[in-house]
């Protein structure tokens, strides 16, 4: 092979014609393992072992800023773009629940998501502490409604807080 067919064929490589999910170019490592945020989660399907955590974590920073509440149904991803909004169905029960990518994790080899405990909870997940899934992201247009949903319920209580109660 020459040398110019070699210089095209590796240009062409380099350059993004690769098959697969594009990645963000934001990494970061555990465990000596380094692992690449995707660039989007527009049609991300994944099936594999789901777990579950909640009290060692509970109260403290996730990979996204907010502090952990164990029940407030979110999930942690190695590689799911931060508030990637995401479908879980347990292949076990069939229940599906949606849920917000808010953490990293799990990094245990062959699981693919980490459940806060109430989303366990609601999943059927938190006894046996693993189970078969699918994780599917939720489109774009309906992951727009649930964080706005989410953004004026957070308002919400709030504004109800701030509130001083009546004295009777």
């Amino acid at each position: 092979m020459s040398w110019a067919i070699l210089a095209i064929f590796l240009g062409v490589t380099a350059s993004g014609c690769a098959f697969g999910p594009k990645l963000s170019g934001k990494s970061y490592v555990i465990k000596g393992k380094r692992y690449y945020i995707l660039a989007s989660a527009e049609g991300y399907q994944e099936k594999g072992i789901a777990s579950w955590y909640g009290e060692p974590f509970h109260g403290r920073k996730t990979a996204s800023g907010e502090v952990y509440n164990m029940f407030e149904v979110t999930a942690a991803h190695k590689t799911l773009p931060l508030q990637t909004w995401v479908e879980v169905k347990n292949l076990k029960n069939n229940k599906k629940l949606v849920v917000r990518i808010n953490d990293r994790g799990p990094f245990i080899d062959g699981r693919i998501i980490d459940l806060s405990q109430a989303a366990a909870v609601e999943l059927g997940v938190h006894r046996p502490g693993v189970a078969p899934v699918v994780v599917t992201a939720v489109p774009a247009a309906q992951a727009k409604r649930l964080s706005d949903q989410r953004a004026r319920a957070r308002s919400a209580r709030s504004a109800s807080a701030a509130r001083p109660g009546r004295a009777y």
